[in-house]
């Protein structure tokens, strides 16, 4: 079992999913991708809940170990799937997007375009 401290709390999970993140986390390197994923955790009550994270390049955990129970650690947390992250600035906006863009640019060149003339009529 692993504990680890993630934006100011702790959680305990399964080792493999402990080592799953930390393999994510530096596979990614210095691109700007954040991904959400699942994770199985144990709760204080302690059973298991699933909790979603976001991981990234700028991801910090620290991952001590802890004392296992007797149940099976690859049974209780199964490791996540971890997406491949989308980059963002690679993928063409969505046609809505794209217009609203336009017209966005085209709102402030009016009102630039108004401050520079005044009003001439």
């Amino acid at each position: 079992m692993k504990r680890i401290n993630y934006a100011g709390g702790t959680l305990e999970t399964g080792d493999a999913v402990a080592q799953a993140m930390v393999e994510y986390i530096t596979s990614v390197g210095q691109s700007e991708m954040n991904i959400t994923v699942d994770i199985p955790v144990r709760e204080p009550s302690g059973g298991v809940a699933t909790h979603s994270l976001v991981l990234g390049p700028g991801t910090q955990l620290d991952i001590t170990d802890v004392a296992a129970t007797a149940h099976d650690e690859v049974t209780t947390f199964p490791v996540p799937q971890f997406n491949k992250p989308v980059d963002l600035a690679a993928s063409e906006p969505p046609e809505d997007a794209a217009r609203a863009a336009r017209e966005f640019d085209k709102a402030v060149a009016d009102i630039e375009h108004e401050l520079d003339h005044g009003d001439d009529g």
